[in-house]
């Protein structure tokens, strides 16, 4: 075996950096493990969530094209209301 891993099994500093190591890995596996778990979960959820904002923009535009329709049709009936305010005389 390499002499140094002998040495390190050997000493207190070996021990410590064995333990941190297992340490960082458990961690990263938990890690992992919530985020892949969390994920399944909630892709779902998400997948709806954003059906329902295209259908709101559907809905937003829809809104928008109404209003510009009503703004015009607000322009016409005040032209109407200044052409009977003010006939033209006939000559």
């Amino acid at each position: 075996m390499n002499p140094l891993i002998i040495i390190l099994q050997q000493t207190r500093t070996g021990a410590i950096l064995e333990i941190l190591l297992i340490l960082v890995v458990a961690g990263i596996i938990g890690y992992l493990t919530a985020y892949f778990f969390y994920k399944s979960v909630y892709t779902k959820r998400i997948l709806f969530l954003e059906g329902e904002k295209v259908e709101l923009k559907k809905h937003i535009d829809t809104l928008f094209m109404e209003k510009a329709k009503l703004e015009q049709t607000i322009k016409d009936k005040d032209s109407e209301i200044e052409t009977l305010k003010n006939p033209r005389k006939k000559e």
